[in-house]
């Protein structure tokens, strides 16, 4: 294994990832304080508000539902950014990598479940504020299924990941 390139390839990632939680977290509040709240709404919910105002109570109820896949996230980054400050410094097998890639692996499950949650509580929101009567509507993606199948795969890696480690483990104790 090319040691170099792995613990570069990790520092790299790990100012990705910081990069992004400051970028979600900066979208969020743009997205809810924007004077013009439709160009920055998914198509179906833009549809949805139209050139209605909504006010400033469910912007910030919509604020706070869009923290819900962002907790989700930010688990699973936070977890992916701990596997690669290891890896940055060089340590492949420590006891704690697979637990962090199953942590890693529900963030992703979880984000798959929050999303379907984050666009129904919003539409309900929304619907509200416009037409005065809540109009649920729930949906998962392919996007949402991707996640959902990708988390298990993450979780038996964390599984596999931990056999590593223990063999890794016996192996150097064998003198």
């Amino acid at each position: 294994m090319r040691q170099a390139g792995l613990t570069t390839t990790s520092r790299t990632l790990q100012w990705t990832i910081i990069a992004l939680w400051l970028l979600t977290l900066l979208i969020a509040v743009l997205r809810w304080t924007a004077a013009n709240l439709v160009a920055w709404l998914p198509p179906t919910l833009a549809a949805q508000v139209g050139g209605s105002s909504v006010t400033p109570a469910i912007r910030l109820a919509c604020f706070v539902v869009e923290l819900i896949p962002l907790a989700a996230a930010y688990y699973a980054l936070a977890a992916l950014y701990r596997i690669c400050r290891a890896y940055g410094r060089g340590e492949i097998f420590r006891l704690e990598t697979g637990v962090l890639y199953r942590r890693f692996g529900r963030g992703l499950l979880l984000l798959g479940g929050a999303n379907a949650l984050y666009t129904s509580l919003l539409s309900a929101l929304l619907s509200f504020a416009v037409q005065g009567k809540v109009a649920i509507s729930v949906g998962l993606s392919t996007a949402d299924l991707y996640l959902l199948i990708v988390g298990c795969a993450v979780q038996m890696l964390g599984m596999v990941m931990d056999e590593a480690y223990r063999l890794h483990d016996e192996n150097s104790q064998i003198v």
